[in-house]
């Protein structure tokens, strides 16, 4: 049985937390912020209609608008990150990036609220465009 929570990497899991936090790289996520881009950050992306339908389906709906409507003040949690992603995803993100799945997760949570307002003021921006 494979063990889901370990990168493609020859590191179990703790060892790779030891090494995201001695390479900072637990903080350094403008590399998965343009791969989450891709998945979910720019008009058309096929993350957008998949983070909407797993918010729902958890009742997260009023979460997600509360990011739409207003620059985010700090993180979303783990917990929400697992919901909005599917595990497939966030370990393609860790694959591509490099980061442990910790790592991965934690950028997630940093990441993903500022996304989705972006691309609701996109979007609001587009409608104003439209009528003007």
């Amino acid at each position: 049985m494979t063990n889901r929570t370990r990168t493609q990497d020859n590191l179990p899991e703790p060892m790779n937390t030891v090494a995201d936090f001695f390479t900072w790289a637990h903080r350094d996520n403008s590399g998965l912020a343009t791969t989450v881009s891709q998945y979910m950050g720019k008009q058309g992306a096929p993350g957008i209609p998949e983070v909407r339908r797993r918010a729902h389906e958890e009742g997260l709906d009023d979460l997600l608008q509360s990011w739409r409507d207003a620059i985010p003040s700090g993180p979303t949690t783990e917990r929400v990150v697992r919901i909005l992603i599917s595990p497939d995803k966030i370990e393609e993100f860790a694959r591509e990036t490099g980061l442990s799945q910790t790592a991965t997760v934690n950028g997630l949570a940093e990441v993903i609220p500022g996304i989705v307002y972006r691309n609701a003021l996109r979007e609001r921006q587009d409608a104003e465009a439209k009528t003007t």
